[in-house]
């Protein structure tokens, strides 16, 4: 049973989230330890639970532990089935998060796999829905077909939020005689991430809020004070509003920005007390930071794409070697081996060597 330190760098959900997902895919028992030792309050939160829960039973699981506020789990996964799953995060949880951690093995599940969630769609502390459909996801289609349709927004507090997500694996790992055949078949047939380009072709950006605050045109204000700090970037930009019913008022803005091979973005989501242009402002210097650093991707997408970079290899370059990016690469070493190199100049430079 593999061994991990659950309080290792940032400490958080991030090393629970990989790290069960990558012993869901490769069938390695693990053992978590320390978890969220350093955080208050310490151990399980409710969102990692139901994260767990739902591997569990994609993958037949054996656990021990799995309580809120457990320091300790143990998780051992079996086959990765395909079928129909729901999961009920309750109020609004995050669902993207609750994403992260089961997409890796479900992509390469036995049969086709569909989930509907339900919990918050837009959170703070965790990437909004337009950011994990239109950045994330097209970075996996590679390995499967994904189709991700919203049934409903859900913000803080009330959340009910639903998604349902349906994925056809090309690649089922269970085909293979070993995980290394797997590996190498999808080495083989896979382009890897190269994404070293610091061109930009066009920029989209997705306005929302609750339909409950329309009258204070909240959408619009946001959208228009994140052209304002991007117009001058001379790139066509791409506008869309939307209002939407939703249990609790809230407002979420998305940037994408896409060239030839790579995309990339930021978001920001509304706050009770702060206006509109703020929230908008703030995604657009996000996505500026980017510009302006050189770099190829942003830090999120940095830190999401460490796992696949495991699979396929790739190179890319982002302007922070965060604790989130720095903790998922010592997470998936202990399953891919040290086959990641990171360099830290002005920016970082991440490569694999396989």
């Amino acid at each position: 049973m593999l061994l991990i330190d659950g309080s290792y760098g940032e400490g958080g959900g991030q090393i629970l989230r990989t790290s069960v997902a990558l012993s869901s895919l490769y069938k390695i028992p693990i053992r978590v330890i320390n978890i969220r030792k350093n955080r208050t309050p310490s151990g399980l939160k409710a969102q990692h639970l139901h994260a767990i829960k739902l591997l569990s039973k994609i993958t037949n699981a054996k656990t021990r532990g799995l309580y809120v506020k457990s320091t300790e789990i143990e998780f051992v996964p079996e086959r990765i089935k395909g079928g129909k799953y729901f999961e009920n995060i309750g109020t609004a949880g995050s669902i993207t998060l609750l994403l992260q951690a089961v997409i890796l093995p479900i992509l390469f599940a036995d049969d086709k796999v569909s989930i509907k969630i339900t919990g918050g769609t837009d959170v703070r502390f965790s990437p909004s829905l337009d950011y994990f459909r239109y950045v994330i996801l097209p970075y996996l289609e590679k390995f499967a077909n994904i189709d991700l349709k919203l049934r409903r927004r859900g913000f803080y507090p009330k959340g009910g939020g639903e998604i349902i997500i349906k994925i056809s694996p090309r690649y089922s790992v269970d085909n293979y005689e070993s995980m290394d055949k797997f590996v190498e078949t999808i080495r083989n047939d896979v382009e890897p991430y190269d994404l070293l380009d610091n061109n930009i072709n066009e920029i989209y950006v997705y306005s929302v809020a609750s339909t409950s605050i329309k009258v204070r045109e909240v959408a619009e204000r946001m959208l228009e004070s994140a052209i304002n700090n991007l117009e001058d970037l001379d790139v066509k930009i791409y506008k869309n509003i939307e209002y939407v019913d939703t249990l609790s008022p809230g407002a979420v803005i998305t940037i994408v920005a896409k060239s030839d091979n790579r995309i990339f973005g930021a978001d920001a989501v509304g706050e009770k007390g702060k206006p509109a242009e703020l929230v908008g402002m703030k995604a657009a210097m996000k996505l500026r930071q980017v510009i302006e650093s050189k770099v190829s991707i942003d830090e999120h997408l940095a830190d999401n794409l460490v796992p696949y970079l495991g699979l396929v290899g790739g190179r890319y370059t982002t302007y922070a070697l965060t604790g989130h990016l720095e903790t998922n690469i010592w997470v998936c070493e202990k399953f891919f081996g040290k086959i990641y190199k990171v360099k830290k100049n002005t920016n970082i430079f991440i490569s694999t060597i396989i």
